[in-house]
């Protein structure tokens, strides 16, 4: 090959290579939609967020501040899955319900949705809502069936039911899947969950599987149940949902071949969501809903003045815990009150959501002498008895002992260390010898290497395009193998946070290393989770319950560390040290689950 004929093979080899290369960068689209811009204030807007590309995870968005102006509920999400020139393309909607508390004109600004190490932004949506009836109004949709329809096909079909077509705002109604089955299949069926605008989504993980008899055929059955809360009133729509499958047409060997693909849907089913009766209604109900206990205590009943003591409220029972309010603290003036954390932990027995959520506050007392907490209420509906109840806790004692000599409060002014910069010239020196020059490049031992450039370019550029085709084929890989180096760069600028004494930059620097190592070797989203759902998550992973406790008690300090202000101090090294350890620990047990 000519010297001409050897630069442009390179050339081209390079272009592949960098072709590769730009590949692994897939462009995302991201789009924020809602589907109307003007609104009554008796109604909701539906906002959507559409995520498009070729790569299958990406974040959960991060909606802008709305709590101000609206409520806000999921609707869940859908996927949308194809496979273009052997590129995998995926499609994926959030949706949200926003309830406005008042009339005027907002701006629902960009969303955020994260995709590796880039973050992806949308435009702003302004939107008007007016009281009254909104111009333009769309007409109620036509009624529909209230029960689930047998899809067409003997030996399989599907159907989608309710327990009820009727419920009161907030109220469970429990969504269930069946799918039949007389014969083998070839391959495990595609099921493509309905639309479920309108609702709070909560998964029932308890499937059931039984055989059941229809017009004398024996089925196989698989039954999914879904919780749904109406988030709105009026009528709310449960879409279709379709089930994709294969049958086995004949003996399995290595040269058979499944019959044709089939797929079978379900018709809508229309709820009507009904507003809670204004009977009864308390003047601080904060649209609870469900059957709940509801508790408060204090962590001692002895303090000294100054000190912190935890107050925690507990609310549990039957209902989707998620959606309960804030409980609102009677007025403490001899109190400081920092807010420490809220848990919620979620459940289902029989098919009824249930769950508990926690509340933490740490009270400083400011003044010495017997306290006394006045009892805190929750008010909530009950739709079992359709009727509105009150629980309150008992009135809580404390009694607070004279700060120390000395002790002046947690107000004195903190020393500002100085640090006295050096400085320094650094003089030029003139080399000793003057060496001989070099021989000409064509007669070096380098050029004769840099021959093997072309073939280290297609080497890794095949090695690229493996890579490539390997994540893209198993959702979260990626997420997997960049675990260690994502908590390493969080360490990094926890790290810098000790060096400047920024103890909150550490604690937030912390918390997202462990939380994001954990959700990215898990291959779920694990940002936002309680440090229940995170501890459940763990145990059924395998991990022991030493590792789960340090890993509870190190995100704890963090949250105290970011939220509680001045009495959530946290040593910030032995912070450090302790994450690195989780880190390791949970990595050797990760290392450990792969080997099995």
């Amino acid at each position: 090959m000519t010297r001409t004929g050897r630069a442009a093979a390179l050339v081209v080899l390079i272009l592949i290579l960098a072709g590769a290369v730009s590949a692994r960068a897939d462009d995302l689209t991201v789009r924020a939609r809602v589907d109307r811009t003007i609104a009554s204030l008796n109604d909701h807007v539906t906002l959507s967020i559409d995520v498009t590309g070729t790569m299958r995870h990406v974040g959960t968005p991060k909606l802008p501040p709305l709590d101000a102006d609206f409520s806000v509920y999921s609707a869940g999400s859908s996927t949308n899955m194809s496979w273009v020139n052997g590129a995998m393309t995926s499609s994926r909607t959030w949706t949200y319900r926003l309830v406005p508390k008042r009339a005027g004109s907002f701006t629902i600004g960009s969303v955020e949705v994260e995709f590796g190490a880039d973050v992806y932004s949308t435009e702003p949506i302004q939107i008007e809502i007016v009281e009254g009836e909104a111009p333009g109004t769309a007409s109620q949709p036509q009624e529909r069936p209230s029960s689930g329809v047998e899809s067409a096909g003997r030996d399989v079909f599907i159907t989608t039911s309710v327990d009820q077509n009727r419920a009161y705002m907030g109220e469970q109604v429990t969504l269930s899947f069946k799918f039949y089955r007389a014969v083998e299949l070839w391959e495990q069926p595609r099921y493509e969950a309905p639309e479920l605008t309108g609702f709070w989504v909560v998964d029932i993980p308890d499937h059931e599987e039984y055989y059941e008899v229809v017009d004398g055929v024996r089925y196989a059955v698989i039954e999914i149940k879904t919780g749904l809360f109406g988030t709105s009133v009026g009528p709310a729509t449960v879409g279709p949902a379709s089930l994709s499958y294969r049958e086995r047409t004949a003996p399995v060997t290595f040269f058979s071949r499944g019959g044709p693909v089939r797929t079978l849907s379900t018709e809508p089913i229309e709820i009507e969501v009904v507003r809670l009766p204004s009977e009864g209604r308390p003047a601080k109900f904060g649209e609870a809903v469900g059957d709940y206990n509801f508790t408060a205590t204090l962590e001692s009943e002895t303090v000294d003045q100054w000190k912190p003591v935890t107050l925690k409220i507990s609310v549990a029972g039957n209902g989707n815990v998620r959606t309960i309010p804030d409980p609102e603290l009677p007025d403490l003036p001899e109190f400081r009150i920092y807010e420490s954390g809220t848990s919620t932990d979620t459940s289902t027995r029989n098919g009824v959501v249930s769950g508990r959520k926690t509340y933490e506050y740490v009270l400083v007392p400011q003044t010495a002498g017997p306290k006394t907490i006045p009892a805190i209420t929750l008010s909530f509906f009950d739709p079992r008895r359709e009727t509105y109840r009150t629980a309150a806790s008992p009135d809580l004692s404390l009694s607070v002992l004279p700060a120390e000599e000395g002790d002046a409060g947690p107000d004195l002014p903190a020393r500002a260390a100085i640090a006295r910069l050096g400085r320094d010239i650094r003089y030029i020196h003139e080399p000793e010898t003057i060496r001989a020059a070099r021989p000409p490049v064509h007669r070096r031992a380098s050029f004769l290497l840099l021959q093997l450039i072309p073939l280290a370019s297609l080497a890794g550029a095949v090695g690229i395009r493996r890579r490539r085709d390997r994540f893209a084929g198993e959702e979260g890989l990626e997420r997997f193998v960049r675990a260690p180096a994502r908590a390493r760069r969080e360490l990094a600028a926890a790290r810098k946070g000790v060096d400047a004494g920024d103890a909150g930059a550490v604690c937030s620097s912390v918390s997202r290393a462990v939380v994001d190592f954990i959700g990215d070797r898990l291959r779920v989203g694990a940002r936002g989770m309680t440090l229940p759902e995170l501890a459940g998550l763990l145990r059924s992973s395998g991990v022991d319950e030493s590792t789960i406790e340090r890993v509870k008690n190190l995100l704890s300090q963090c949250d105290l560390g970011r939220f509680a202000g001045d009495f959530g101090t946290v040593e910030s090294e032995s912070l450090l040290r302790e994450a690195e350890e989780c880190l390791r620990e949970l990595e050797r047990l990760s290392a450990k689950r792969r080997r099995r």
